[in-house]
């Protein structure tokens, strides 16, 4: 069983990087498309944009496991960075939204 996760650990640590790239990448277009003006529309784009984010931070999480464990670096560098600016623009989106007054 171990050496089946030593290989296994192996076998993602060599192909996560490529896939988080991708997921990052896939995050950045679609954020970069204007959210819809109707409520709703917004609402489906934001759960869109916070599932894709979802999507790369559990890919991150599974690479450091595949390292061998977290290797903690500051916040402004690597992925860790970029999940805490996507984070920060989605809550600047919810601020907007919240600052229209639609109310829908």
């Amino acid at each position: 069983m171990a050496e089946d996760l030593a290989g296994l650990r192996q076998h993602l640590a060599l192909r996560l990087p490529d896939r988080i790239a991708a997921a990052v990448g896939g995050y950045e277009a679609f954020v970069t498309t204007v959210p819809p003006d109707d409520a709703k529309g917004f609402a489906a784009w934001h759960a869109a944009a916070k599932a894709a984010l979802a999507h790369v931070d559990a890919l991150v999480k599974l690479a450091r496991w595949a390292e061998g464990g977290t290797n903690v670096r500051d916040e402004a560098e690597g992925l860790d960075g970029v999940l805490a600016r996507a984070r920060a623009v989605l809550a600047g989106f919810e601020d907007e939204d919240e600052d229209s007054g639609d109310g829908e």
